[in-house]
């Protein structure tokens, strides 16, 4: 079987992995004390984002070192950093390194661009707006990740 070679634009998504991983952890565990302050319950959840944020890392890691594992989980990881939803009694985004967000709803600003990490999925019905978008940054990490995976195919004529 013949190993994928690793070009740069791989690498940086790699490396946006680990770095958005590393940062998640550490923002998650900065603010468990806060949030389990309010309730205990609060705890799953911050255990959820440490072990999404970790898992991010690891992935990294992996997609750096061409693990065929990395390039999986990658795309996936990719893949769920690229919607952006809140609708009343529900929020999800996540995003780690780069979220470059086009948004619609009730927003301030229709585009959006944060360095760093970010997960959050909340059940509340204290949520009442609307707000929907997309993460280009991890729509465009996607596609070239997904380019890049497919093996080289033999065309007709060469």
């Amino acid at each position: 079987m013949e190993k994928k070679t690793q070009d740069r634009g791989v690498k940086f998504l790699a490396f946006l992995l680990v770095v958005g991983g590393v940062l998640g952890v550490g923002i998650s565990v900065y603010m468990a004390y806060t949030f389990v302050q309010q309730h205990w319950i609060y705890l799953v959840l911050v255990a959820t984002f440490v072990a999404l944020f970790v898992w991010t890392a690891l992935t990294g890691i992996r997609l750096w070192r061409n693990d065929p594992r990395g390039w999986k989980w990658g795309k996936i990881l990719f893949a769920a950093q690229i919607p952006v939803l809140t609708v009343p009694g529900f929020s999800y985004e996540y995003y780690s390194g780069i979220a470059i967000k086009v948004l619609g709803g009730q927003v301030d600003s229709h585009f959006n661009m944060a360095l760093g990490a970010n997960a959050n999925f909340y059940l509340d019905t204290r949520i009442t707006g609307l707000v929907y978008g997309i993460n280009l940054f991890a729509t465009l990490a996607l596609i070239y990740l997904l380019t890049k995976s497919r093996p080289n195919s033999v065309r007709p004529d060469a």
